[in-house]
């Protein structure tokens, strides 16, 4: 029989194939299938569907579109070896032939480590079928699936993607979007978080068969914290919408999820508390780059030429209650603390602009460029309604 993927490679940095089943969902948004964190990726971006005997890559109206063979497609049947371009995401079509009686994760697993050549300590070719039973053992070691049987865990095989990450490399970002839950197969990953200077402070060090990602799948919040490799890491990922069947099914599995999420977020509570590091805003930052337009209030004690221009900037992060600016150029230079804006935020088309004002908290100076960490003031309740819908819009609590 034939089973199908999608590979992507990121340089030397990540690695990742995902088994196609039914129609799979691609975009920025954490509830898809594949999530692209990219804002080149629009929400939902892309479609993958079998249909009448063949898998089709289908645009879903986005904005940057899919590139294929170097050209924009708004609908393509996929051949083995295709490859298409979604923002700065390069993915691969693969088709490959496995005996019937080879478990769907032992596949995967065989069809990824011969992609990228790597050897993995899940193989051992002088045994027979030894992936899946080393693998399996290893899930049947997390906590989440502990109390599963083995027929049970037959049933999530086919829907484990698999990455590959180099040591010291990002997994996500704090503030960036994401519904999953990762498991370490292999190596090791470092958790930790930002204060608003930028500066570093661990969180926790998790191993092979401790998973991480639980806080967002369950509160609809973007990432609480960041995680980063520690040492060349393989990690399996189970989607937001494959997490809910999963919760469905089995209820306890459920209960260790929220057993494990209140004892992080109170630990995480309590070390940022000796860190001393102090969350200005209380509202769940988006990693999101907007073009930000703004000027300066008139009634401040700046230059006139200061006053009288209009400066372009980019958001590092927005929440309904603030952002952080990145802007160049010298003339940032004369920002301080305090210092009261005129804010013209450019959201997708689809949600327009909102306006507002806003006081600088902080000012951080790197070189040549500059970052105000940015309360909103008196916004608008229109535009403060669309703000809401772009950053909450499809984002649903699980119960």
């Amino acid at each position: 029989m034939k089973r199908f993927y999608l590979a992507l490679k990121r340089e030397k940095l990540q690695k990742s194939i995902y088994p196609l089943e039914g129609s799979v969902s691609i975009g920025r948004n954490p509830e898809n299938d594949i999530t692209l964190v990219d804002y080149n990726v629009s929400r939902t971006h892309a479609r993958v569907s079998f249909q009448k005997g063949s898998w089709i890559i289908e645009d879903l109206g986005s904005a940057n579109g899919i590139i294929f063979a170097g050209e924009l497609v708004v609908s393509k049947t996929l051949t083995l070896g295709d490859s298409f371009q979604i923002g700065e995401s390069i993915l691969t079509f693969l088709e490959e032939g496995v005996s019937d009686n080879t478990e769907q994760l032992s596949a995967t697993m065989q069809v990824f480590s011969s992609l990228i050549n790597y050897q993995s300590p899940f193989i051992d070719p002088n045994r027979t079928n030894p992936g899946f039973m080393r693998l399996q053992g290893a899930l049947l070691s997390t906590p989440i699936f502990r109390s599963l049987g083995k027929q049970e865990l037959r049933g999530l095989e086919d829907i484990a993607n698999l990455h590959l990450f180099s040591a010291g490399q990002l997994v996500f970002q704090e503030g960036d979007p994401g519904r999953s839950v990762y498991i370490v197969l292999d190596g090791r990953v470092q958790v930790f978080t930002k204060d608003h200077k930028e500066k570093e402070f661990p969180l926790a060090t998790l191993k092979s068969n401790q998973f991480f990602g639980e806080i967002a799948l369950l509160s609809g919040k973007p990432r609480s914290s960041s995680v980063a490799t520690a040492k060349e890491s393989l990690l399996a990922e189970f989607s937001y919408k494959n997490m809910q069947r999963i919760m469905m099914r089995y209820p306890q599995i459920k209960e260790v999820l929220v057993q494990y999420f209140r004892e992080r977020e109170e630990d995480s509570k309590k070390k940022r508390a000796e860190a001393n590091i102090q969350e200005r805003r209380k509202e769940p930052r988006f990693k999101e780059r907007l073009l930000v337009s703004f000027g300066v209030w008139p009634l401040e004690s700046l230059p006139e030429e200061m006053i009288n221009h209009t400066y372009k900037a980019s958001s590092a992060d927005i929440s309904i209650s603030g952002m952080m600016l990145v802007a160049m150029g010298p003339a940032m230079e004369a920002f301080h603390a305090g210092c009261r804006l005129q804010l013209e935020i450019h959201l997708p088309s689809r949600f327009g602009r909102v306006e507002t004002q806003g006081l600088v908290r902080h000012v951080i100076r790197e070189g040549n460029t500059v970052k105000l960490g940015v309360d909103f003031v008196d916004t608008p309740a229109e535009d403060k309604k669309k703000l809401q819908k772009f950053l909450y819009g499809q984002t649903q609590t699980i119960e």
